[in-house]
């Protein structure tokens, strides 16, 4: 795909919610829709949840924009994965947080 597909996509999701981010990174590996919550209390060991409808929000949209694919068996179970250009956006919002992340080690400013 051209290289401003990608930075379109970018600059829509760019900064990235939470939520979103999140969303993002639970479907790097194929993962059906029911499993995706417990990915995210695992990612942030049980610290961040998302409700319901943010996360189905999260997914219909981030298929539509491409970042991701949506598969239906015959049993009506969805299963994600991420695209390349969902990798491309979370390559982009993991050099905005890194960047945020040398800010706060400079300034020290700890936990």
């Amino acid at each position: 795909m051209p290289e401003n597909f990608y930075q379109r996509l970018i600059d829509k999701y760019e900064p990235m919610t939470e939520a979103a981010f999140l969303t993002l990174v639970s479907v790097r590996k194929p993962i059906k829709s029911e499993d995706i919550p417990a990915k995210i209390a695992a990612l942030t060991d049980n610290k961040l949840q998302l409700g319901l409808g943010t996360l189905f929000t999260n997914l219909h949209a981030m298929t539509r924009d491409y970042l991701m694919t949506e598969q239906v068996d015959d049993d009506d179970v969805h299963t994600y994965e991420i695209t390349g250009s969902g990798e491309s956006v979370l390559e982009a919002e993991y050099a905005r947080l890194k960047l945020l992340n040398q800010i706060c080690e400079n300034e020290k400013i700890q936990e």
